[in-house]
């Protein structure tokens, strides 16, 4: 079992006996019954079920019993309400009358998806007809999951088994292993279980019981969204995904008056749905848009980076968060109030998160979630009570908007891709079997979405050993070193001294028009190549090697920035992400050769502050993910101890400017001192920007 995730925030649903609906008080307004809580999994962020889940669902049913007898039993007189569960792909709770029924899920294996009944939905089924659903005795007085049964018949694999008593009570549920055994996966015991409630309702009547309710939630959020902007004094801009939540945080702020501009990051790789969605509702609202737009590069990018994952995210960087800088400053230099639909819910990172935030990449820019406590039960009603436009995708069956190869995706909604968008998804296939080949993996890879892990992952080694191919899997080293560019040929390390060998002559330009950055106290050449030093490391550029001498641990991080640079020069990805953060704009990206390169046009404008590599995509997640992997022999060598991170370069920027003005302050004059205030200016940086 892995781990449990607690969340910091949760929501509490309840059941109304009488009106037969969910609603988020423990009295119902309308009846004033007191409600019963249904236990949700965490966070409990439920919605209300559309008319493709009941089409799912009587599918997942049909596969799995053969019939569609006692189907309307099981989804009971009341809406249906659904709630994400924990599990290795795609998984719902389904609660009607107030009980839960069973789970819906997609079981990776089968490619299909399938339906477990719970207690109450069992008794259910059986009511209709007792020989829906397979049965075996059972005599022993507690089995536990996991436990295996042996009986005397064979029973089709994956099959789902009831365990009853020879009374008739249904005590637990089994899965068939096929040859005559079962695995126990739930156990329930004896005795009788609430069937659910009987009153037949509609979701005319969710939203009559919820209207008070939603009716406090949105005044708060304007209040908030008000005061906000009140005390702020700055445009407001509202980004806009196409996606539910942040099209209730722009109709929040459109009602109360406002004019907002629409901020769409255009990521190049949404689905069409969500263009069409954009343009058409800002067009109803008739505002402004302005796209932060990434154009072509993720799919110029990914053939040098590799395959996006869930723990190797460059394709944010570059397709979201640097063309949002690049926008923020050019369009709102002076600072704006970015309004969002972020939600608690969402992740345990935005769970995490305050209502008010800055983003390191668009500092400029104050962001507020004003829904950031709601969940999508009441974004749904909200949408519902306004007559809102939703983007279609939901209704196709779509959690989530976004990227449509995302790499946190479940399989389940990555085959739903191929199924509505098979274009895209050809072209998607195109890139995965390019990478397949290139890192020698086997065909696996690409049909169970293991490529959504870049190094080895619980999840990821659980799948490639069912289906027996753990070893070509999770070999990182190999994968990781075919991801090279330039290739490393070897690597040896004595002590303090590593010699990286490239194997291929390596572009020494990096060293002269990035070096600044690094803060060395010395750079010079001879006839082997180009020296670098600092106070505490020593690196030698040869033709295709690195040598490279360290004094202690944290000295070793001056040979990772200097490979930063390395890879970054070779595979810039063009985003300008360093020009956008660099405060001092002494850094640009420009062509040459044919491609784009990372240039310090001004090194006396240089503060060595680093933000242009910790802001930029190669060298925070590639170099960090890939290269470094490799340095450390250690597969999660990014949370090594050494390693510098923003908050840190944050603070070395935030005394810098202190000093600078402090300095700036002084009665000087002009041209005598001339020479002082360099020197004094020079000392400033050294103290502030050296380990």
């Amino acid at each position: 079992m892995g781990r449990r995730i607690f969340w910091p925030k949760t929501k509490k649903f309840y059941w109304c006996p009488n009106c037969n609906v969910p609603l988020l008080e423990p009295v119902c307004p309308i009846c004033k019954s007191r409600t019963i809580r249904i236990p949700l999994s965490d966070p409990g962020d439920a919605r209300l079920a559309f008319d493709r889940d009941y089409t799912l669902l009587r599918k997942a049913y049909r596969n799995e019993f053969h019939t569609e007898k006692g189907v309307d039993s099981l989804l009971g007189n009341s809406v249906m309400l659904l709630n994400k569960a924990p599990y290795y792909d795609e998984m719902k709770e389904v609660y009607v009358d107030g009980v839960q029924i069973g789970r819906l899920y997609y079981e990776p294996f089968l490619r299909t998806w399938r339906f477990r009944l719970s207690k109450v939905g069992a008794l259910r089924v059986l009511s209709v007809d007792p020989d829906i659903v397979e049965k075996v005795v059972v005599d022993k007085t507690r089995y536990s999951p996991l436990d295996v049964i042996r009986i005397d018949k064979d029973i089709e694999r994956y099959k789902q088994v009831l365990l009853i008593r020879r009374n008739g009570d249904v005590v637990g549920l089994a899965y068939s292993k096929g040859k005559g055994k079962l695995m126990v996966h739930s156990w329930w015991g004896e005795g009788k279980v609430f069937n659910g409630f009987e009153t037949k309702s509609t979701l005319t009547d969710v939203m009559k019981v919820n209207e008070e309710h939603l009716n406090i939630v949105e005044a708060r959020s304007q209040k908030v969204i008000a005061l906000t902007v009140e005390r702020m004094g700055k445009p407001v801009v509202v980004s806009f995904s196409g996606g539910k939540d942040s099209m209730v945080a722009l109709h929040l702020t459109v009602n109360l008056g406002l004019e907002p501009v629409v901020l769409f990051n255009n990521t190049g790789i949404e689905l069409p749905e969500t263009y069409e969605t954009v343009h058409k509702v800002v067009e109803d609202f008739g505002l402004k848009l302005v796209e932060a737009s990434a154009e072509n590069r993720f799919w110029s990018a990914v053939y040098n980076f590799g395959v996006p994952g869930r723990d190797y995210r460059w394709c944010c960087k570059i397709c979201k968060l640097a063309p949002l800088a690049r926008t923020v400053k050019s369009s709102w230099p002076g600072g704006a109030l970015n309004i969002v639909g972020q939600r608690a819910f969402e992740s345990i990172d935005r769970a995490r998160s305050p209502m008010l935030w800055r983003l390191r990449w668009a500092p400029q820019m104050l962001n507020l979630s004003p829904i950031n406590d709601w969940s999508q039960f009441e974004v749904w009603l909200y949408i519902q009570k306004h007559k809102l436009y939703a983007n279609p995708l939901y209704f196709m069956g779509y959690e989530r908007i976004g990227c449509f190869m995302c790499p946190a995706s479940t399989l389940a909604e990555l085959e739903l891709v191929s199924q509505t968008h098979p274009d895209l998804w050809t072209k998607w296939l195109e890139v995965l079997d390019y990478w397949r080949r290139r890192l020698d993996l086997p065909r696996e890879w690409i049909e169970y979405g293991l490529w959504r892990w870049n190094a080895p992952a619980r999840y990821r080694t659980m799948m490639a050993k069912r289906l027996g191919i753990e070893d070509r899997i999770d070999n990182w080293k190999k994968s990781f070193n075919s991801m090279t560019n330039p290739r490393i040929s070897n690597i040896k390390r004595d002590g303090n001294r590593i010699v990286i060998d490239f194997g291929t002559p390596i572009d020494k330009r990096f060293i002269e028009y990035q070096y600044t950055v690094i803060n060395p106290v010395n750079v010079y050449t001879d006839k082997d190549g180009i020296t670098i030093e600092w106070f505490d490391g020593k690196a030698k550029v040869y033709d295709n090697k690195i040598l490279f001498e360290f004094n202690n641990e944290k000295g070793v991080e001056r040979l990772v920035d200097l490979l930063k640079l390395l890879y970054r020069w070779n595979i810039c990805a063009g985003c300008k992400s360093c020009e956008a953060n660099c405060p001092t704009q002494a850094i640009q990206v420009v062509e040459m050769d044919g491609r784009t390169v990372p240039v310090v046009k001004n090194k006396n404008k240089c503060i060595r502050c680093k933000f242009c590599v910790y802001n930029c995509p190669v060298a925070e997640v590639y170099v960090e993910h890939v290269i470094t992997p490799l340095i450390f022999d250690d597969a999660e060598a990014w949370r090594r101890p050494s390693r510098e991170h923003h908050n840190e370069v944050l603070k070395k920027i935030k005394s810098f400017v202190k000093a600078t003005l402090n300095i700036s302050s002084m009665s000087m004059p002009s041209s005598a001192n001339k020479n002082r205030q360099d020197y004094t200016l020079s000392t400033t940086l050294n103290e502030f920007f050296s380990y």
